[in-house]
């Protein structure tokens, strides 16, 4: 271990290099602080410094605290040579950051024992820093997974698209790198349409995994285990499922367990896209917003039913309306409407309403747009505490 003795007084400095160099440390010399602390940059091995108190130029209280100042990127053992035997003097010297005392005349058994609880605590402190690289090298990899995974989420949601002639857009914002919410739409044969929002409990790595789960098994559509319809051997050999039964299948499918308290809230629709009938299905979500901007109205449509996965063997409600051309619904999760502003009052679906309303007649891009700055400007900013999801729909007629 290397050590650096700071004296002014030349022939006390040479006797403590001569005992601390016999005890097997390598040893350092400078005569006041401001030499010490050109010694310190030069030798980044000096992991102990012995200093006088009184010094010219720069003291040991002054060179205490330039060490302390976090100028040197390791910790450096500080003990501090003294002829003041006083309670104040020694509270002065710990304010600063001193590790250890020493009275003159030094008693160099003294010292030897007090390097040796120098060299305890600064290889703890070795070992505590290398331990800080690992994990900070871990970190840099989890943080590398994280976005290759936010990345992996963004493909996963569906382009802004039309299908069947219903328009489809949205606006996703993760409250951390990975988000909870999941969303999308595809055509489940040649005269309907299918689209979701889910929103899982919590938030983080768990519950992105597992909405990405639930997205994959949504839109795998063709697939003979299609959980959104299925094969049969009557004509047109496709059963396209109600919009119930496929909550009610989710649910079957993914239980809560002791371990696994991760459950979701859903909003499941289906359109006839020739004529613009809509059969929707709410399993604790909030509930889906009909805008008819030909009225300039908004209409809410009830939610109702429990989060999919909370409870065994639950059936759930399947409600129909009829869509007119250029009719929208905005389905969205409770991060909107609970997004709070400074003074903790929350954005509320009266004022979503309002915004929806306000900007009802704008094309759809234009008008999640809008509400999103409306919702951006009442929370002050653009960091927020949960998922914040909103997807549009507009039935355009044949």
């Amino acid at each position: 271990m290397d050590v650096l003795i700071v004296e002014d007084a030349r022939d006390q400095r040479r006797l403590l290099c001569k005992v601390v160099g016999k005890l097997g440390y390598r040893v350092h010399e400078a005569e006041d602080g401001l030499q010490a602390l050109q010694v310190l940059a030069a030798e980044p091995a000096i992991r102990v410094v012995i200093s006088d108190w009184m010094m010219p130029n720069l003291d040991g209280i002054g060179l205490c605290e330039a060490i302390r100042s976090g100028q040197f990127n390791r910790y450096i053992y500080f003990i501090l040579l003294t002829g003041k035997a006083d309670k104040e003097a020694m509270v002065e010297g710990l304010s600063v950051g001193a590790d250890d005392f020493l009275n003159k005349p030094v008693d160099y058994r003294e010292l030897e024992v007090r390097l040796k609880g120098g060299q305890r605590v600064t290889e703890l402190e070795q070992a505590l820093d290398q331990k800080n690289h690992q994990l900070s090298k871990a970190l840099d990899i989890v943080q590398q997974d994280l976005a290759s995974a936010a990345e992996t989420q963004e493909r996963l949601l569906a382009s802004p698209a039309t299908i069947q002639n219903i328009g489809f857009d949205w606006h996703f914002k993760p409250s951390k790198i990975l988000g909870g919410d999941m969303f999308g739409y595809h055509a489940v044969d040649d005269e309907h349409v299918m689209f979701y929002q889910l929103d899982v409990a919590g938030h983080g790595i768990p519950s992105a995994l597992f909405s990405f789960a639930i997205n994959n098994l949504l839109m795998d559509v063709d697939s003979p285990s299609s959980i959104v319809r299925e094969q049969t051997t009557k004509a047109p050999y496709i059963r396209v499922l109600p919009p119930d039964e496929v909550v009610s299948r989710l649910n079957h499918r993914f239980q809560t367990t002791a371990d696994n308290m991760l459950y979701f809230t859903m909003s499941y629709g289906l359109i006839h896209s020739p004529s613009g009938r809509v059969r929707l299905c709410h399993a604790g979500h909030p509930p889906t917003l009909w805008l008819r901007p030909g009225e300039g109205t908004v209409h809410r449509l009830e939610s109702g039913g429990v989060p999919v996965g909370m409870v065994p063997g639950m059936n759930w409600r399947t409600e129909e309306f009829q869509l007119r051309p250029g009719d929208r619904l905005f389905l969205y999760s409770d991060g909107l409407t609970e997004c709070e502003n400074p003074d903790g009052e929350m954005f509320s679906e009266q004022r979503l309403c309002a915004a929806l309303q306000d900007a009802g007649s704008q094309p759809m891009n234009t008008m999640i747009s809008q509400v999103w700055s409306d919702l951006c400007q009442w929370r002050g900013g653009e960091s927020f505490d949960d998922d914040m999801t909103g997807l549009v729909l507009e039935y355009q007629g044949e």
